[in-house]
């Protein structure tokens, strides 16, 4: 009879969900040090990203910061089991006044003041990540808009950053496996309207953004009516110098009476059509 070494017990118990990990950790002292164990952190992480599906949902007020409200966590339904994460480390983000910024496939990017984390919910684990040299001395970040992504392969987070109130930004990405920050040789082009910066969708190797709907602009403008800019970010070193900012209308249907200052959109991931992965709008 052979026996399971702890090496292939971590690897088993990396693939639980959170909710049964946190309900080990009362029954035996070695599961009580999960959250301990680089190699176990390092698996859980590592299979999480695996999952091509959500099972839940985090809620941060705008006003967390000021009021110390905790953060919801709300489970996709049949996603019960696996989306648990401890109260207490969802009452330390509300207490450490940390602003979720982005998730992506079981991980959070946060902010707090002028730092950067990206925290691992299931397991509590923090880690932190250095601002890019030009961010490092600015006060307040109000203007920069950060999107983390995650696959099997790599975490990365995109940046844009607008100092001269242009519609030209900066893209700036962070690759865990590179351990930097690089600059996008091609700006990112938002046009005229305002881009819904925190509402960001990855779709097939590109990043999308919304337009807001409010009638600032003439009637006659090519932009009266709300669009969506895709931007490409598959690429990294070897960026091609053609790719741009794609201009995208929305349908027809939804850009009908879009000007009426009550109308809202948002776009989210859908799922895959032929292989590819879709978005869809909702009105």
């Amino acid at each position: 009879m052979t026996t399971m070494s702890n090496d292939d017990l971590l690897e088993i118990l990396s693939w639980l969900p959170a909710k049964a990990i946190h309900k080990l950790k009362s029954s035996l002292k070695l599961f009580s040090e999960l959250p301990q164990i680089p190699y176990f952190v390092a698996k859980q992480a590592e299979n999480s990203l695996k999952k091509d599906h959500p099972s839940c949902f985090f809620i941060q007020r705008d006003n967390n910061l000021n009021h110390n409200d905790h953060v919801e966590l709300h489970p996709l339904p049949g996603e019960e089991l696996s989306s648990g994460v401890p109260e207490n480390m969802l009452g330390f983000i509300a207490r450490s006044r940390l602003k979720i910024l982005s998730s992506s496939n079981g991980l959070l990017l946060c902010l707090h003041r002028t730092e950067l984390f990206i925290i691992n919910p299931a397991t509590c684990y923090l880690l932190h990540i250095p601002l890019p040299n030009h961010l490092q001395q600015r006060g307040n970040l109000h203007s920069v808009s950060m999107t983390l992504e995650c696959d099997s392969d790599d975490y990365r987070l995109i940046l844009f950053d607008n100092e001269d109130w242009s519609s030209h930004f900066d893209c700036h990405v962070y690759s865990h496996k590179q351990g930097a920050w690089s600059l996008r040789k091609n700006r990112f082009f938002a046009k005229s309207r305002n881009l819904k910066f925190d509402m960001p969708e990855i779709c097939n190797g590109a990043i999308h953004f919304i337009s807001d709907c409010y009638s600032y602009l003439t009637e006659d403008s090519t932009y009266f009516r709300p669009y969506i800019m895709s931007y490409e970010i598959t690429n990294g070193d070897d960026e091609d110098e053609s790719v741009e900012t794609k201009f995208l209308r929305v349908p027809n249907d939804a850009r009908r009476d879009s000007h009426d200052d009550s109308c809202h959109m948002n776009i989210f991931k859908w799922g895959k059509v032929a292989g590819y992965q879709t978005i869809c709008l909702v009105r």
